[in-house]
């Protein structure tokens, strides 16, 4: 499904060059859920980016589905994105003038999909993360969690085999969190989605099926649930991300 190769990203900022990715290497196979977890400025939500097809790596290649997305035009990347990959974001990024199913159907709008079908899909996404009844709702009438089951219905409504989720509990409290994280499980294994979340928190990545610990733009550890007691593994991330 996915597989980067000596992936490197650099910026630079004023007179200063910052090495962000290091020549990261790692596979993502179809229908795993994986978190991805560092420190603040471990090169996390970069490589979510690079993947995404939102930037460009300086060296190595993503291959995503046996496409290379690293030698794709921009515009190449903007069609790949909107058919391949469904977005997650903290801040949710629902347009605020859109009701919930105008938010959930932009996407196959954009894509000039005809209006029965869109229709069917909004309401059986809403049905699916439990909004049927706030179609007509806006944003500012719904809790952050309701929000950000929103989102993650405007991220399958075109149906993409592949989720980048950017701290999708980020801004949610626990409560709230842990709906979210339940309902992306349950996604993940009804519709056999391949899921890469970004996460600070142990207990949100507890829920994928493989963690990547990356710490100075390498990845430091790749555990796989079931390799030890949970609690275990999660004592193991936790001594890395403070060590």
């Amino acid at each position: 499904m996915i597989h980067v190769q000596n992936l490197e990203k650099n910026y630079t900022i004023g007179t200063k060059s910052y090495n962000v990715l290091k020549g990261v290497d790692f596979k993502a196979e179809e229908g795993e859920f994986i978190a991805v977890m560092g420190p603040s400025g471990s090169g996390k939500s970069t490589l979510l980016n690079l993947l995404g097809g939102l930037d460009q790596p300086d060296n190595g290649s993503i291959t995503i589905n046996e496409e290379s997305i690293h030698t794709m035009s921009e515009k190449q990347r903007t069609l790949f994105r909107r058919e391949q990959i469904g977005f997650i974001f903290q801040n949710y990024q629902l347009l605020p003038n859109l009701t919930v199913e105008e938010n959930v159907g932009f996407p196959m709008h954009a894509a000039s999909k005809k209006r029965t079908d869109i229709h069917q899909t909004v309401s059986n996404l809403l049905n699916a993360v439990s909004l049927t009844g706030k179609e007509k709702n806006y944003p500012s009438q719904l809790s952050g969690g309701q929000q950000q089951r929103v989102g993650i219905a405007r991220a399958l409504s075109m149906d993409p085999p592949l989720i980048l989720a950017d701290e999708p509990t980020g801004n949610l409290d626990r409560k709230s969190g842990t709906e979210v994280l339940r309902l992306l499980t349950t996604l993940h294994q009804e519709k056999k989605l391949t899921i890469i979340m970004v996460t600070h928190d142990v207990y949100a990545a507890s829920y994928a099926d493989r963690i990547i610990l990356i710490k100075d733009g390498l990845i430091e550890s790749d555990i796989r649930q079931g390799e030890g007691a949970n609690t275990d593994v999660m004592a193991n991330i936790l001594a890395k991300l403070n060590s």
